[in-house]
């Protein structure tokens, strides 16, 4: 192949692909062939200098190390480009198409019908008229030998009918910056579409050099009235004058970035408060290309800002004029607490006082009532029965004819004997000697059938099957609070039965009594006043326990009282 000017007369030798067998040497418009087999060889002896085969086979290494794909085509018939035939490939053009030489050597144009309906034979034989090479520019291209892709195809005339072509597989190149354009042309439409911002570029010395339809709107400039204008004609004279745009700048460069918000300038003369950050735009090596340039319309935001930072410092003033007053309060409340639980304290101590008055009290009146009890079953029973005793002698020494005295002793005898039980009736509601004699239990089923037998109320009571210790102070409680609810129960609840339970629970001592009455108001029993309820309560109370008093309308009331019991408490034989 010979590369140089029409005036040189430097030959190059190409050698036909294997199985030709066949040296060519084109030298200024000429061609010596021998061919040693083939139909159309011609029997022309090359007359080859030692110094041609040296230059022969340097060129024929520089065509094999070529990085471009080297095809060599031979026009047959000058009158049809479609005879032009491949009659040397290099090995870089066969990796750039995928084929083999054997697939490619020897073949004409016409074995590639899809190349035929491209510019490339009528640009072969154009060149090859005018002897002047063409850059056929980019031609994409592909067939069952050749691999589709996009091929950069110069082609060069040779000497005589031989044409050179030199080629490159840009396919993914041609991709590549297509794909840079496509994306460059959407981050472009992005920029121009985007309305809220304005965003756009500095040259490094602060002159707009891009502008988008954010900005239009946002600062008011068309693109013709601004590029080319330094940037700080958007700031206000008194921050343009200081120097503020080129310290932006300054820092951006320094740090890569730069934010800030203030006021700015519309061309109206209007102003606005953006919040604007300026980034360097460096290339590769590092060197300053220019800066990017986003602001945004905070108007509104700064507004409310402000609203609510004054509002803050009026909270803040009335915070502080209001915590004043709430320390004043507070002390006046924390004399008036102290004051309080003094008084509370003194309440307190009353309390105890008065409980503890009355159950001294109580003391006192169940010694009474034992007193009185003892004195009117000694005394009086011990009277009323030397009465009958005298009575009972008197009817004996009385004669057949005193009838009169007869009956009239019969009579008071009888009037005594109502005595007698009296008597005894009054001195067990006053204090029952079995309480006193056997102990809490027996006291508890012998109230049962006392209330049982007078009212003919059915009353049946639940006794724990071990008996335990229990002091007179609560034994005494317990039997008067089960006196005072069946006598509620006579009296109020209309009941036809009445059960009792006592037991005992962890550390605690249960006393529950329920009837089927017509039910209890504890609210309207509280604005009763019922003394009652009041001497119940107060007696747990002075055991530290609890009573509780339940009732609904027509179903019954159930009145459950809880003692805690001392840790030494034990079930063993109840005191008496």
């Amino acid at each position: 192949m010979w590369l140089g000017n029409d005036s040189d007369t430097f030959p190059v030798f190409v050698r036909l692909p294997s199985g030709a067998n066949s040296l060519q040497r084109i030298h200024r418009g000429t061609m010596t062939t021998e061919r040693s087999s083939g139909p159309e060889a011609r029997a022309t002896k090359p007359a080859l200098t030692p110094q041609r085969e040296i230059n022969l086979s340097l060129y024929q290494e520089i065509l094999r190390g070529l990085p471009l794909g080297i095809v060599i085509l031979e026009l047959e018939d000058p009158q049809d480009a479609k005879t032009f035939r491949i009659i040397e490939i290099n090995p870089t053009a066969t990796l750039l198409t995928g084929a083999t030489a054997e697939d490619l050597s020897g073949r004409t144009l016409a074995e590639f019908p899809k190349l035929l309906k491209t510019r490339f034979p009528h640009a072969c034989a154009e060149a090859l008229v005018s002897r002047e090479p063409r850059n056929l520019g980019d031609i994409s291209y592909g067939d069952e030998r050749i691999q589709e892709g996009i091929y950069s195809v110069q082609v060069f005339p040779l000497p005589g009918n031989f044409m050179g072509v030199a080629f490159e597989n840009v396919t993914e190149r041609r991709r590549a910056d297509q794909a840079l354009r496509d994306s460059e042309e959407r981050f472009r439409l992005l920029v121009q579409g985007v309305r809220e911002y304005a965003i756009f570029y500095l040259d490094p010395l602060g002159r707009v050099v891009s502008w988008n339809s954010g900005a239009e709107r946002l600062k008011g400039y068309g693109a013709p009235e601004i590029l080319g204008k330094h940037f700080s004609a958007f700031y206000p004279p008194e921050d343009a004058a200081d120097g503020k745009p080129q310290r932006i700048l300054e820092e951006a460069a320094r740090r890569g970035q730069s934010e800030d918000e203030g006021w700015r300038i519309r061309k109206d003369g209007s102003r606005f408060w953006a919040n604007v950050v300026v980034t360097a735009l460096r290339n590769a090596k590092g060197n300053l290309q220019g800066f990017a340039k986003v602001t945004r319309d905070m108007t509104e935001r700064h507004g409310k800002e402000e609203t609510l930072t004054k509002a803050k410092e009026l909270l803040e003033l009335r915070v502080e004029q209001r915590t004043t007053v709430l320390a004043r309060v507070n002390e006046e409340l924390r004399t008036e607490i102290a004051e309080r639980w003094r008084a509370e304290e003194q309440l307190r101590a009353s309390l105890d006082q008065l409980r503890a008055f009355a159950a001294r009290l109580q003391g006192v009146r169940e010694e009474e009532r034992t007193s009185i009890a003892r004195e009117i079953h000694d005394e009086l029973g011990q009277a009323c029965t030397a009465i009958k005793m005298d009575l009972a002698l008197i009817g004996r020494k009385a004669t057949k004819r005193q009838t009169r005295l007869r009956a009239k002793a019969d009579s008071a005898t009888q009037l005594v004997d109502g005595m007698i039980v009296t008597l005894r009736r009054i001195a067990s509601d006053l204090r029952p000697r079995t309480l006193d004699d056997l102990g809490l239990i027996a006291a508890l089923e012998w109230q049962a059938q006392e209330f049982e037998s007078r009212t003919r109320i059915r009353c049946r009571v639940s006794l724990p099957r071990e008996p335990f210790v229990l002091n007179a102070e609560r034994s005494t409680a317990i039997f008067r609070i089960f006196q005072e609810s069946l006598t509620n129960v006579a009296r109020h609840a209309h009941a036809t039965r009445v059960e009792a339970r006592l037991e005992r629970e962890a550390n605690q001592l249960i006393f529950q009594v329920r009837d089927n009455g017509r039910g209890f108001d504890a609210e309207e029993a509280k604005a009763r006043k019922s003394l009652g309820l009041v001497g119940m309560q107060e007696r747990a109370l002075l055991l530290n326990g609890e009573l509780r008093v339940e009732g609904v309308p027509g179903a019954g009331t159930t009145m459950t009282l809880r003692i805690p019991l001392p840790p030494a408490t034990q079930p063993e034989q109840d005191s008496r």
